[in-house]
């Protein structure tokens, strides 16, 4: 189980400045507040919730004092232990900053107070920016980190110093090496179109191989709202077009079939587990047969990446009953009401039902399907796969997809 302590942070201040490709960059942060943002967890009366509201709360209220991460973090531990869920031998705590946990004044209490309680801490996004001496890894280190996420970009270190500002690459590399050598640590890469090719990636994982890392996660560069930038004013990079979806998952199993480490994309896809979505490869249709029995008719609301794979399923299970329509977003989580608005209202069924982590209050949904005929709106399940990168085996991916798959489909029975 793996429980977040988010310690707060501002990007581009508290991180040692934006990367080039950051795509906070581009976030008015003064209009944070004029965004109106819902979700399934907003009242009735009202759209926006502390639970929709807590990412725009995070980016704009600078980090927060250890007293405040760990007196959270206890309460959340102990309502885990009250309902009997609690596995202290299987408990993970990823210390998490909007910016870069690396900057963090009070890190090293934090780190302290969480070991001393035996707890396995990791330590979230860092791009090795604010490490100009190795006393700091060192540091870490000997407090007993269990685990860091290291943005590397490239092993070259002009690349560094150009795309993230980096002023001292040849020590942000030194310390990513020392963290190799003394802990579990997963690389990012952000890959840019004209910038970051395939030679590059493959030259910067043979590096990190060597050097002993454990995952490297190459991230699809975005630049559009459709792909996820609900909050910016406009691209991170004007005249860039971000790589298609296909070609990028392409390059991922490319890259992952040259190595032993572990190599995933994201939006997620784990060439090793076939995530997401491994009910849909030819291979496992045999298993759809553990599905439940679909009476009942909805249309599904899914994003743009997740279409072919759900129109897979349901063509077997449900043929004509079950219709599945892509909203003009890459992820389902990220649909806003602008997004359902634009739907072509004449494919959608009498029952409705969208993703669970949609960010849209379920008044405004309901009468966005409602104004034209009557219609059920339902919420489906917060994710049919398995989106976790230390997913250990193919079983669990599998069980994993069933039990979401069943519970979509009560939805579509009820």
């Amino acid at each position: 189980m793996d429980i977040m302590a988010m310690v707060g942070g501002t990007p581009g201040k508290d991180c040692g400045g934006f990367c080039k490709f950051c795509y906070y960059k581009t976030i008015d942060f003064k209009k944070l507040d004029t965004i109106s943002l819902g979700c399934k967890y907003c009242p009735p009366d009202q759209i926006g919730c502390d639970n929709c509201h807590k990412f725009k709360d995070e980016l704009n209220n600078g980090f927060k004092p250890a007293s405040q991460v760990l007196y959270t973090l206890m309460n959340i531990l102990s309502w885990h232990k009250f309902l009997d869920n609690l596995d202290y031998n299987n408990l993970r705590i990823i210390t998490a900053s909007c910016a870069d946990i690396i900057f963090y004044p009070e890190l090293y209490k934090l780190v302290s107070e969480l070991k001393d309680q035996g707890l396995k801490v990791h330590l979230g996004y860092t791009s090795g920016k604010g490490i100009n001496d190795m006393k700091i890894v060192k540091k870490l280190i000997s407090l007993g980190v269990d685990e860091i996420n290291f943005s590397v970009f490239s092993t070259d270190p002009e690349m560094r110093r150009t795309w993230m500002k980096d002023k001292s690459p040849e020590q942000s590399l030194k310390a990513l090496k020392i963290f190799c050598e003394n802990m579990e640590v997963n690389a990012t890469s952000v890959v840019i179109p004209g910038v970051i090719n395939e030679e590059e990636i493959i030259r910067t994982c043979s590096i990190l191989e060597d050097w002993g890392v454990k995952s490297f996660i190459l991230s699809r560069f975005v630049n559009y709202k459709d792909q996820g930038l609900i909050l910016n004013y406009g691209p991170v990079i004007d005249g860039i077009e971000p790589q298609p979806y296909q070609q990028f998952e392409e390059m991922v199993k490319r890259v992952a079939r040259e190595f032993s480490i572990r190599v995933i994309g994201s939006p997620m896809y784990d060439p090793e587990n076939n995530i997401p979505y491994m009910l849909s490869k030819r291979e496992n249709w045999k298993y759809l047969k553990r599905l439940k029995t679909i009476n009942g008719e909805a249309t599904i609301i899914t994003s743009k990446l997740s279409l072919k794979h759900l129109k897979k399923i349901f063509d077997i299970i449900a043929g004509d009953r079950v219709n599945v329509i892509a909203a003009d977003k890459d992820i389902g989580d990220l649909i806003t009401q602008e997004d359902l608005m634009e739907l072509d209202f004449d494919e959608v069924k009498e029952k409705v039902i969208i993703p669970g982590g949609a960010l849209v209050h379920d008044q405004v949904a309901n009468k966005i399907f409602n104004h034209d005929k009557k219609r059920t709106m339902l919420r489906g399940p917060f994710c049919l796969f398995l989106n976790d990168f230390e997913v250990s085996n193919k079983e669990d991916v599998l069980l994993y997809e069933l039990r979401s798959f069943n519970a979509l489909i009560d939805k579509i029975n009820k």
